[in-house]
């Protein structure tokens, strides 16, 4: 009898046992299925996400390319700015020299400055041949206040050069024996400069650089002298008061018969302008 109840507790032992192996494998069967969708799903994932790099590695190398075009289109404008700033400053520099080429050259008789439109060349002392030798130099000269002297001389067949003076007080208060001080200026524009005698001003298109009157040696002294415009706002060299003669200035007027008067006038003074254009 006891070995009778026994069998049927081994057999339901074991159906036990079987029932819950059986149990196990199902749930770990499901739970298989469960793991091999999931990495499907990441399989799936990956793929997706690969395909999203290789598109984003695609947008870099294309992104890449332009900006390597526009980094050489930029480095290619950069290098033909520099190249144009280059060339401006070369025309900038011609256009300097240009400017400090142009210009023209004048006297300024009685004034050792230049106006405002012209810079100085030197400034001197005016002079010329002795008023009443025969064999005199017909022209004024501006001789600078600095010479410089050749290695050369001489013991006859000269000739002479001597100071200026003004010979009357026309040109301005107590002129009279004072000596003549001159100007070599540049006109800062233009290449052109001409002295019109009988005008206090210059015609259209050019620049008054001074204005004065007409100055002359003496008409009854032996040397021959040319006409120079005297700055209207004279200048003496200083202690040259004292009458040493040399070249004379006198005030030129004007004289009727082949000089029409009108427009001219009889023994009016004659005035000047000195224009540059």
């Amino acid at each position: 009898m006891e070995r009778m109840c026994a069998l049927p507790m081994q057999h339901l032992m074991a159906t036990v046992i079987l029932a819950l192996a059986l149990g196990l494998a199902f749930m770990l069967e499901h739970k298989f299925q469960e793991l091999e969708e999931e990495l499907v799903y990441l399989k799936r994932n990956y793929k997706t996400l690969e395909t999203e790099c290789d598109m984003l590695k695609s947008k870099v190398e294309s992104y890449d390319h332009v900006f390597s075009k526009v980094n050489g289109s930029l480095k290619e404008q950069v290098r033909v700015i520099q190249t144009d700033v280059g060339s401006l400053k070369i025309q900038m520099e011609n256009l300097k020299q240009a400017a400090l080429n142009t210009g023209s050259v004048f006297t300024r008789w009685g004034r050792s400055d230049c106006p405002a439109t012209s810079t100085l060349i030197y400034k001197g002392y005016a002079g010329g041949s002795w008023y009443n030798h025969k064999g005199a130099a017909s022209n004024f000269l501006c001789l600078p206040e600095n010479p410089q002297w050749g290695t050369r001389s001489l013991n006859n067949f000269q000739a002479f050069v001597y100071g200026a003076e003004y010979e009357n007080n026309f040109f301005g208060g107590n002129a009279h024996q004072q000596d003549v001080p001159c100007s070599v200026c540049k006109t800062k524009t233009g290449t052109n400069s001409a002295m019109i005698p009988a005008r206090t001003s210059c015609y259209d298109g050019w620049t008054i650089q001074y204005k004065g009157y007409l100055g002359a040696g003496f008409h009854n002294h032996l040397a021959s002298t040319e006409y120079v415009c005297v700055d209207e706002n004279i200048q003496f060299i200083p202690g040259g008061y004292e009458n040493k003669d040399g070249k004379l200035i006198y005030p030129v007027v004007a004289k009727c018969g082949s000089l029409r008067c009108h427009p001219y006038i009889e023994n009016k003074p004659i005035a000047c302008v000195v224009c540059s254009y």
